[in-house]
């Protein structure tokens, strides 16, 4: 017959002082994050469009299309001369299984009417767009258009795009 020793209790020695703070810091530094990203994915969305171009912007209509054609209303942007920016609110958008573009037409004073069909949205979407123009060294223009839908990434919304416009010629290049 075997014989079990049994141990006495031990006794945990006391967390000191420096771990103590440590734990309740890392605890708050938590909390603080936690809460900043509650925020920050609850804010209302919004569209901007920056004229950055030494040319005036009659207008930038924009709105998002599927496979069916346009389903949100138009969001207008009129007379934006160098260095304007003019912002509106967006509603929280569902566009689950739509396979949405981000459609913006626009048209510089003296120039034809051109448009760009950008992006990719199938998912909820209430976050920041951004458009902007601005001058490039050889006599064009730059159009950003970014959509972000917060701060945590969808792969299903991806919106990042650079076209040059020329609009000498009439058109958008890819």
């Amino acid at each position: 017959m075997k014989k079990v020793k049994v141990k006495k209790d031990q006794k945990k020695e006391p967390m000191n002082k420096k771990t103590k703070i440590l734990i309740y810091a890392l605890a708050g530094v938590i909390a603080l994050l936690s809460i900043m990203l509650i925020l920050l994915e609850s804010s209302s969305g919004y569209i901007t469009v920056h004229n950055k171009s030494s040319r005036k912007l009659e207008y930038v209509k924009a709105y998002f299309v599927d496979m069916e054609g346009q389903f949100t209303e138009t969001m207008l942007f009129e007379d934006l001369t160098d260095g304007d920016k003019l912002k509106l609110d967006l509603e929280k958008l569902d566009l689950s299984y739509r396979e949405a573009n981000l459609e913006v037409i626009f048209k510089f004073e003296g120039y034809d009417e051109l448009f760009v069909d950008a992006g990719y949205f199938n998912d909820e979407f209430k976050g920041k767009i951004t458009i902007s123009f601005t001058d490039t060294e050889d006599e064009k223009v730059l159009l950003k258009i970014k959509a972000s839908g917060g701060i945590l990434p969808s792969p299903n919304i991806s919106c990042n795009e650079e076209h040059i416009v020329n609009l000498e010629e009439g058109y958008v290049e890819e």
